[in-house]
């Protein structure tokens, strides 16, 4: 790798490090005051029969059942909205911070009028976005195995791992559907809302329409059934679930660099 290419990677890289260390962060610190609350719900009762008071289809539909135990704990508060959500939002901000913002803001412009291809600079954005993600997952990989023993929370690494997975492969699927967009038209304000609506449209099919009957089989639609509906921290996770998010993910971030480089940059 010569150093034109490394630095199309580490250029995107350094850009949004701020950001990217903020929500490293963030979702260190909301593991950390979670997990440190284990003891506490370990040994209430009183949460319990309150669950056990609520329709069975709305204690499914917000992964609260089994609360009482390590895997139930973690899903509930955790692994079932709100660490999916971020990555996913994570996702999307970076990619619409390196491409679509970076172009609607001019710099494109500076930098194409180097020696490299619109492939080239496209390509070490999305990069860039796969590496935050992918550091995002570890960090929270690191911070949950380090707090886990301090509380006696007790977690199978094979499962957390699984979780882990998918919850970024989650991210990086909303982040190549941004990649594609920003690809296709430099909209700062489309991308991120675009991107926001699916995630957050997807998370509520996931998890609500499985209490109606009749919406009972859209919820196979979203991206969210794909990663979380087979309980990744207490079952085994099929092979079929990384698969169904990788192979979109990557689809979605190549169409992004296909349209980017059949147009013109976007003047200031």
């Amino acid at each position: 790798m010569n150093r034109r290419t490394l630095e199309l990677l580490l250029g995107p890289m350094r850009a949004v490090r701020r950001a990217g260390l903020l929500w490293a962060g963030s979702v260190a610190a909301l593991v950390v005051m979670t997990v440190a609350f284990w003891p506490a719900f370990k040994g209430s009762t009183s949460m319990y029969d309150l669950i056990n008071q609520m329709p069975q289809g709305v204690v499914q539909a917000f992964g609260l059942q089994d609360l009482g135990t390590p895997a139930g704990y973690l899903r509930g508060n955790l692994y079932a909205f709100l660490l999916p959500l971020l990555f996913a939002g994570a996702g999307i901000g970076f990619a619409n911070s390196l491409t679509a913002s970076e172009e609607d803001a001019g710099r494109f412009e500076i930098l194409l009028a180097q020696p490299v291809s619109h492939r080239a600079v496209f390509l070490g954005r999305a990069a860039a976005v796969y590496a935050w993600v992918g550091l995002l997952t570890l960090v929270t990989a690191v911070v949950q195995l380090a707090c886990d023993p301090v509380v006696g929370l007790s977690i199978g690494l094979d499962r957390l791992a699984s979780t882990l997975v998918l919850c970024g492969l989650l991210g990086l699927f909303h982040a190549g559907l941004a990649l594609a967009i920003a690809g296709f038209r430099a909209r700062p304000s489309t991308v991120l809302g675009v991107g926001l609506f699916v995630a957050v449209a997807g998370c509520n099919m996931a998890s609500l329409f499985p209490i109606s009957e009749p919406l009972k089989p859209l919820a196979h639609l979203s991206p969210w059934d794909w990663a979380l509906a087979g309980d990744p921290l207490v079952n085994p996770t099929e092979a079929w679930r990384y698969a169904v998010l990788a192979v979109p993910a990557v689809g979605l971030t190549l169409l992004g660099i296909f349209l980017f480089s059949r147009r013109d940059v976007r003047a200031a």
